[in-house]
Order: structure tokens, then sequence, then C-alpha cells
């Protein structure tokens, strides 16, 4: 630092002897008629102001061509992206997303908007993921109906079970499964809606690595983990948002029950419990504070893979998924969103999580704090939709984040 600053303390003397001497020197002037014409007849401040406002002009319509473009591109196209990890080496894949409106009204502006979302991507070491999202509002916001398809035979990052699990403590966890889920919700009272949410999963395969170290409790834990999980229940919710798919201000509730039992075909009983509280509020015009309570609770024979989690994409971003599971998690999170330029966003974000067997077990010193930042790129500006680059850090790890709309 204080080299930094001699050299710059150098510069900035330098600088000021040479205008001292450019200021006591002869001022010469060339006769007018070897002037450059530009010279000779110099524009006003208001036509340089007309020239500069042209240039502007001309840069934004570019740029505005450019957006066009890309958002035509997004409609009809799928987006590439690849990636590189020791667990999987190279990985190509394509993300497809999609929003619209269900309405017989062109000009209906207060059906709330759906979404289809896709994407696959494929490893060198011949791993795989697909998946395949529908999130639809029906009957002018009278109906809720969201299904995921999922197939997946890829490695997740195990790190045992507990809050206090050591990032050494890492190792690959192989799985192959199949997962079905789907809720359908009816509108009973103004933004109120209730309906059955049913849970489908089939791991084919689950089991440790062979590069993997061992310690204790691995084997009994992944031994018992294959097998079918199969769970009906009810769900209720609240939707109060300005647009469900990145809001502005609004509330949003979502709580469900569901119980896994022998009788609807699954391998595992357990209860299954979640409640998921979010705001979402204007600071000023253009900046927006959203937060997030989320709770799951799992009772009973739980498999070690559908434990609750920390972690990923839209929760504790920063940390891994599944970087820490139990049979209870708790989170808490707020993130701030604001324009920077043009089609361009920014967001800073923070978030406190903890997991653990029951909720009697939760402790105040025992929270994991995540904090981050992100850039959004418009790509669909009729329904508001972002592509979302988000950098997250937690205790011992940092996270890089691509996906399409908000975390939450």
């Amino acid at each position: 630092m204080t080299k930094h600053f001699l050299l710059a303390l150098l510069l900035f003397s330098a600088a000021l002897s040479s205008a001292q001497n450019i200021a006591t020197a002869p001022t010469f002037r060339a006769p007018a008629q070897t002037l450059p014409a530009w010279q000779r007849h110099p524009l006003s401040l208001h036509q340089h102001n007309v020239l500069l406002l042209k240039d502007t002009s001309n840069t934004m319509k570019k740029l505005n061509s450019m957006n066009t473009f890309m958002q035509w591109y997004m409609i009809y196209f799928p987006v590439p992206f690849g990636s590189y990890s020791k667990e999987t080496s190279w990985l190509f894949g394509l993300s497809k997303y999609n929003a619209f409106k269900i309405r017989q009204d062109a000009h209906d502006t207060i059906v709330q908007p759906s979404s289809i979302s896709a994407f696959g991507y494929y490893t060198l070491n011949t791993q795989y993921k697909m998946v395949l999202e529908s999130n639809l509002m029906l009957k002018h916001n009278k109906a809720i109906w969201k299904t995921d398809l999922i197939y997946i035979y890829y490695p997740l990052l195990f790190y045992g079970v507990g809050n206090q699990t050591k990032l050494e403590q890492q190792r690959v966890l192989n799985t192959l499964n199949f997962q079905f889920s789907t809720f359908y919700l009816f509108r009973v009272w103004k933004k109120w809606y209730v309906g059955p949410t049913f849970d489908y999963y089939n791991y084919k395969q689950v089991e440790l690595s062979e590069l993997s170290r061992v310690f204790a409790g691995d084997s009994a834990a992944v031994i018992h983990a294959v097998g079918r999980q199969s769970g009906l229940g009810l769900k209720i919710s609240m939707e109060g948002r300005d647009n469900r798919l990145n809001a502005k201000r609004g509330f949003f509730f979502d709580a469900s029950y569901q119980f896994f039992d022998k009788s609807l075909g699954s391998q595992y009983n357990y209860d299954y419990f979640q409640l998921d509280a979010r705001y979402y509020f204007r600071l000023t015009k253009k900046i927006v504070l959203a937060s997030q309570l989320r709770t799951e609770s799992k009772q009973g024979d739980v498999p070690v893979q559908s434990l609750a989690f920390l972690g990923g994409d839209y929760f504790m971003r920063g940390s891994y998924l599944g970087r820490y599971r139990d049979n209870v998690s708790v989170i808490g999170q707020t993130e701030m969103r604001f324009p920077l330029f043009w089609i361009f966003g920014g967001t800073a974000f923070g978030g406190l999580g903890q997991v653990a067997p029951d909720y009697s077990k939760l402790n105040m010193s025992s929270f994991h704090s995540n904090y981050g930042v992100g850039l959004r790129l418009q790509v669909d500006n009729a329904h508001d939709i972002n592509l979302r680059f988000d950098m997250g850090f937690s205790g011992d790890e940092a996270l890089f984040i691509m996906n399409f709309s908000e975390a939450f």
C-alpha cells in the first residue's frame, strides 16, 4: 500500500511540475492560414452537444437492436452453457425458459404470468441431468398448476449429516433417480389457494464414489437410501405478489404437509412439512428489497439424500447444494435489487441458515451465513424475466450461479 501511495505521489508531482512549465512557457499560436479548418472555425458548445446527442442516440439504437435480437433468440432457442469440475470433467448443456400469460383478452393486465423451463446437460464422465418444469396460472388466476419432471445420473458432493460437518469430509455420492412432483391449487378466497400435492422419487442408485473416503456411519446411511418415496399431502398458498416471476412488491405465503407411506407405494415412511414466507417492497422507485423465511421438517424414516438441506442456487447461495443436511432446516435471506444501465441490473444479498435433528435442537449461535452480489440481464421485457449471475460466499466456500428468474 505504501509503495502504491509513493508512486501515486511521484506521478502527481511530475504532472504538477509539467503543468507549471506549460503555464510559464511563452504562448505560441500559428498563423491563421496554417491552422486546420476545425481550429479556424471551431464549433459552438451547442453544436458539440448536438453531435454528442446524435452519437449517443446512434449507440442506443445499436444496443436496442441487439436487445431485440437477444429477446427474439430467447423465445425460440436455448442458451448453451458449460463448466468443468473434477467430479464431472467437462460439462455441456442447454437451457430454455419461456414466460407467457394464459388469457383470452390480450389487453388483460391482471392475469399472472406462467412459465415453462427445461434444461439438460451431459459430462465427459458419462453423467447427465434432464429437467422439465411447468408453472401455470390458469382460469384467470383461479388455479395454479406446477409440475416437475427430473431424470438424473449425476454426482453430488456429500459432507455427512449435521450442522457442523467439515469441508474436509467432502466425498462424492453417485445417484441415479427419477423424480416427479406436482400440485394443483384452487382459489378459495381472494388470493388464497388450496389443493393437493404429490411427490414421487425413485432412486435406483445411491452410493459413494470408489475414490471417496469413508467416515463412520457412511455405509449405513447410504445403503439405506435406494428405492421409492411417494408422498401425498395438502398445500395452502397466498399469491399476493405483483409479478410472481419477478416481484417488486407484495407478499407470498406457502405451506404444505405430506405423508410418505407404504400405502402410497413408498418404501419409506416419514412426514414432511414446509413453510415459505416472502415479502417485497420498494425502498425507492427503482430499488426493491426482498426477504424470505423458509423452513422444512422431515421426521421418520428419511433417506439421507432427501433430508432438509442448505445451499444451492436458491437457498444459502455461496454453499454447495446439500453442504449441510439434517431432519430440520431454517433459512432466512434478504436481497436488494436495483437497476444499473439499460437492460442490466444488480443485486446484493445475504442470509442465515441452520439444520438440526428437530426444532428443539436449533441454536441461535449455530447459524451459518452467506453473502454475495449478482448481475441481472433482462431477457424478456414483456414479463420482466432476467438471466441471473450470482457470486455467493460462505464461511468456507464460494459459488458462482447462472440461472433464469430470481432466487425467490
